[in-house]
Order: structure tokens, then C-alpha cells, then sequence
């Protein structure tokens, strides 16, 4: 599993589901915020990936969140006003830009 060492203390309470990829986690809490940890290629730092991270999608994870679905390699997260928001390998559905 992943490190989850650096959000340890964010996990301690209000957790109501978590998802994963092949090596990362989120964790949807009762607050509609999602903690992440784990590969940052997979989604681990709530960065969308290709080669590197280019860009982060944490802001929209800190409220709001209603359901966090995944795959292999990416994250998305259903929010209270129906956006969706995507995290984690850009090449397998991480990138919802386009959409």
C-alpha cells in the first residue's frame, strides 16, 4: 500500500469511503473533502500527470465531493453541483479538459 504518513492526521476521523488506483488513495470525508496519498503519476498528490505533474486539482478536492470514482490509473470526483473532477494519469482519463 501506499505511504499515507504525510495525511495520517487527516484520516484519524470523518472518513466515509476511499477509493483507490494501482498505487494511490483517496479517502471522501464527511466534510465533501478528499484526501489523496500515494504515486503522484496515479493520482497520489491530486495532480494530473503525464511525464510530470502539470496541474493540480487539490483546491477543488478541499469541499463539496460527493462521490470519488477510479480506474487503474485515474480519480474522478462527482461534486454537490454536478462538475466532475478528474486527477492522475492524463492518458487514461485524468484529464477531463477536453470534455
Amino acid at each position: 500500500g501506499a505511504d499515507s504518513s504525510s495525511v495520517a492526521s487527516d484520516l484519524t476521523s470523518g472518513v466515509e469511503d476511499i477509493t483507490a488506483t494501482c498505487q494511490a488513495f483517496a479517502a471522501l470525508k464527511e466534510d465533501g473533502s478528499v484526501v489523496t496519498w500515494g504515486t503522484s503519476a496515479y493520482g497520489g498528490d491530486g495532480s494530473v500527470f503525464t511525464s510530470g505533474p502539470v496541474s493540480s486539482v487539490v483546491s477543488d478536492l478541499s469541499s463539496g465531493v460527493v462521490k470519488v470514482y477510479s480506474n487503474r490509473w485515474a480519480f474522478a470526483a462527482v461534486k454537490t453541483d454536478g462538475s466532475v473532477v478528474t486527477w492522475g494519469d492524463k492518458r487514461y482519463g485524468a484529464d477531463s479538459s477536453s470534455v
